[in-house]
């Protein structure tokens, strides 16, 4: 069973240094960390302190990849808004300028303004070694709803 590490980073939290961190946690911790953060009210506390950041970030050490949620301070609908940034790489394919060469590219999987929902399901194909999944998803045409 792979275990991961966490780090969550609060509003409040100034520096890397005051943020929590979380050793040698399963895959059922994790998720009941990320379902036990009250986002709502993390995302009031990132208006009233500017620049405070409100981050959940996974680390499987096993395979040395990490994936980062992020909640938006000031998302363009009322709903939470999150960002998920990875370490896991995905080939995509390339065209050159005249668009008469194509090559493969490898890129970091990173999707935008994805929902509450959106974030669990990519956090918990992350956390349950389905990284193919991630990567089928990112590669869709529409990464918002992609991971719904």
């Amino acid at each position: 069973m792979t275990a991961y590490d966490l780090e969550i980073r609060h509003p409040h939290h100034h520096s890397d240094d005051e943020a929590e961190f979380f050793e040698e946690m399963s895959a059922q911790e994790i998720m009941e960390k990320f379902n036990a953060m009250n986002w709502k009210q993390l995302q009031i506390l990132m208006l009233q302190m500017r620049g405070g950041k409100a981050e959940f970030t996974v680390t499987d050490n096993t395979q040395n990849l990490a994936v980062q949620i992020s909640l938006i301070e000031m998302p363009e609908t009322e709903a939470l808004t999150f960002n998920f940034e990875s370490d896991i790489e995905v080939s995509v394919e390339q065209s050159n300028l005249f668009g008469f060469l194509k090559y493969s590219k490898a890129v970091d999987v990173v999707f935008q303004g994805l929902n509450l929902a959106a974030a669990r399901h990519l956090l918990d194909a992350f956390t349950h070694q389905e990284l193919d999944v991630i990567r089928k998803l990112y590669l869709q045409p529409d990464k918002t709803s992609a991971a719904e």
